[in-house]
């Protein structure tokens, strides 16, 4: 069950888990998010269980009508419990699939086949190829779908994903615009790709324009 993450004890254990499960190249300042969410740019929420039980976090950033999946981390001791399905289907409900977007770290060139940025806390982003292909997998076996591009995102690069709507990169780009200052904003940047073997969806490879 997600839950607004209001109460003082909830938000420090929302904050200790996201500090715990996230490299610092791909935090946000907790303050910040803090900060924007009061304008409406953050939603903090609680992922609890039956009994009110502290299970995860979920960040979404919300901007131009699209709820971007920041972060989603899955305490250590729900791992494994079917969490973070029931977690995003929850999402799809609250927000609505066609506005959901969601980025993971570019599996291409990995290959084989197929749980923001999604952490299962000591097991998420700070992981390898291995944890990379999970992650992709967990989201396409939950219907998302990759766009045709991947981006840098200071300096990582990343695949964005749907429910199956469009989404240019300039529809993209302006969530990023509005919310964070205009200089960092400016520094996400598209690489488009070509169809070339992940099931179903064939093996693409990116390139920024810039290096053409």
């Amino acid at each position: 069950m997600l839950r607004d993450a209001v109460e003082a004890n909830r938000l420090e254990e929302v904050r200790r888990l996201y500090e715990a499960s996230f490299p610092r190249s791909e935090k946000k300042p907790f303050g910040f998010i803090m900060k924007k969410r009061k304008k409406g740019f953050f939603d903090v929420l609680s992922i609890e269980d039956g009994k009110g039980r502290f299970c995860g976090l979920v960040i979404m950033m919300l901007s131009g009508g699209r709820a971007l999946l920041d972060y989603l981390a899955i305490a250590p001791d729900s791992q494994g419990t079917g969490v973070g399905s029931r977690t995003l289907q929850e999402l799809r409900e609250r927000y609505g699939e066609e506005r959901i977007v969601v980025e993971i770290e570019s599996t291409l060139g990995l290959g084989g086949a197929d749980e923001t940025k999604t952490a299962m806390a000591g097991n998420g982003c700070m992981g390898g190829a291995d944890n990379r292909l999970r992650r992709k997998a967990f989201y396409l076996k939950n219907g998302m779908v990759p766009m045709d591009y991947e981006v840098v995102l200071f300096g990582v690069e990343m695949e964005v994903l749907t429910f199956g709507s469009e989404l240019t990169f300039e529809q993209y780009h302006a969530i990023y615009k509005e919310v964070l200052p205009r200089p960092l904003a400016g520094k996400i940047r598209r690489r488009p790709c070509r169809t070339s073997g992940f099931p179903g969806y064939g093996q693409r490879v990116c390139r920024d324009p810039n290096d053409q």
